[in-house]
């Protein structure tokens, strides 16, 4: 498991720091990988100190990261499972890397502040991340690599 996650860091430190000549060298490298498991691992909430973590979150969520730079992302809440799918990049803003997931359709499942269909999640370290939702009044979601 933990060849894995370093498999994967190394695999996205490559990938951001590529550059259109070898883009195909990284596809292919992409293609090879296993999947990797982002999983939700905190929630906050636009109070002070309203953060939950494990069962006391209000959902349970996860993404697939698969080959191909294609992802499932699952939320299970109230004994309902939603899954929605698409691809996902990464991408660097004001010298910030994040995952840039583009999912297939709208729905439920994309948590951003423009109601389009692409969603954002920051590193916050080389194996977590945080969703950009929290910025228009979403809940702060924290995910790590598994």
């Amino acid at each position: 498991m933990m060849f894995r996650l370093l498999f994967f860091s190394f695999m996205l430190l490559s990938l951001s720091s590529c550059t259109d000549d070898n883009n195909t060298a990284t596809t292919n490298l992409v293609q090879e990988t296993a999947t990797v498991r982002l999983n939700l691992v905190k929630m906050s909430g636009q109070i002070r100190n309203s953060e939950t973590t494990g069962a006391e979150m209000a959902w349970q969520e996860y993404y697939i990261l698969g080959p191909e730079m294609h992802f499932t992302k699952v939320r299970e809440r109230d004994g309902q499972t939603l899954k929605s799918e698409g691809t996902f990049d990464i991408v660097m803003i004001n010298s910030d890397k994040y995952l840039q997931f583009t999912h297939d359709s709208d729905g439920e499942l994309v948590g951003n502040c423009t109601g389009d269909s692409v969603e954002l999640l920051m590193y916050t370290t080389s194996d977590s991340v945080q969703s950009t939702w929290q910025s228009c009044d979403g809940p702060g979601l924290y995910y790590t690599f598994e």
